[in-house]
């Protein structure tokens, strides 16, 4: 005999009975035989060591035991129907949780559009996001603690799979009143003078490193400082004069007064992005969020270019 703890078929015969009043009325309903019924409620009966229906000519009517086993068998059977839904949800990745750590900004770009088309289609799905340094989110997809994370370039981590998806210009941000702020364009070589800023975490030691690699030269290195604040203040730092910073596309989408975005050549510095997630992850949602960035991706992007500038 099944474990009664986890067969809602008792259970359920056992309501419709106490509903309709009446073990041949429950049967018709049940779409079974009024003996395969009675003898289930009579099992019931004996596994709880109760009579839950007293029986008569005219039809059964509960107990005072099986009133109150009925009712909170009742909210007790919705409960478990209701997880046990929940449960179907998750395996199909309709529901659950998805951890995913990033560096980008969300104002616009492709992160911003796959972020915001998830979410519609999956309301379900708790997302928490963690921005922190490209190492950083490495690091916790290797270990299991994020599901995936959107990394610039194309990093290769063992037991991964990566998967390249999007590029983005890179722009100089500077106060408006800087005697460039009405230029076009610029080169980075026009501001290798000036004072850099970048943030500690998130994309900041990647900006640091492509300062250093594209502006250092014999007897020269920019001059940089790493300010522990978020990307709103860094702007904020920049429209007030204390220095200037890099950054890419998807910033351009918030608003920032006292700040001008200035791209960098003629478009052909960009930098690339790719998701990387774990080969042995099985999370439903993650598979879920893969195929939407995977079907985004495939559409055309601009802007686009032969160089791609990972600032790995």
């Amino acid at each position: 005999m099944p474990d009664l703890a986890l067969d809602l078929r008792y259970l359920k015969y056992a309501i419709v009975v106490a509903e309709q009043g009446s073990f041949r009325r429950a049967a018709d309903i049940l779409n079974l035989s009024q003996s395969t019924v009675s003898r289930r409620i009579q099992i019931l009966e004996r596994t709880l060591g109760v009579p839950l229906f007293e029986r008569s000519r005219i039809g059964a009517r509960p107990t005072l035991a099986g009133e109150r086993f009925i009712r909170e068998a009742a909210v007790s059977a919705g409960q478990l129907r209701q997880t046990v839904n929940k449960m179907a949800l998750i395996k199909r990745g309709d529901a659950g949780e998805l951890k995913i750590g990033l560096m980008a900004s969300l104002a616009s770009g492709f992160l911003s559009e796959l972020l915001r088309t998830y979410h519609r289609h999956f309301p379900h799905v708790d997302v928490k996001l963690e921005e922190a340094t490209a190492q950083a989110n490495a690091a916790s997809v290797l270990n299991g603690r994020l599901d995936a994370a959107f990394i610039p370039g194309d990093p290769r981590l063992p037991g991964c799979q990566t998967r390249y998806l999007w590029s983005e210009r890179i722009f100089v941000a500077l106060p408006e009143r800087h005697l460039l702020a009405s230029s076009r364009n610029i080169t980075l070589q026009d501001v290798r003078g000036e004072v850099f800023l970048v943030t500690a975490d998130a994309a900041g030691p990647e900006i640091e490193d492509y300062l250093v690699r594209h502006l250092s030269g014999p007897g020269f290195r920019p001059k940089i400082l790493i300010q522990r604040v978020g990307r709103e203040n860094l702007m904020h730092m920049v429209a007030k004069g204390f220095g200037i910073t890099l950054t890419s596309y998807s910033t351009l989408g918030a608003v920032y007064p006292g700040v001008s975005f200035l791209p960098i050549g003629d478009g052909a510095e960009i930098v690339g992005s790719s998701v990387v997630w774990s080969t042995i992850n099985q999370n439903p949602a993650l598979k879920r969020l893969l195929d939407l960035a995977a079907f985004l991706a495939s559409r055309p992007q601009q802007p686009s270019g032969p160089a791609l500038i990972g600032l790995e």
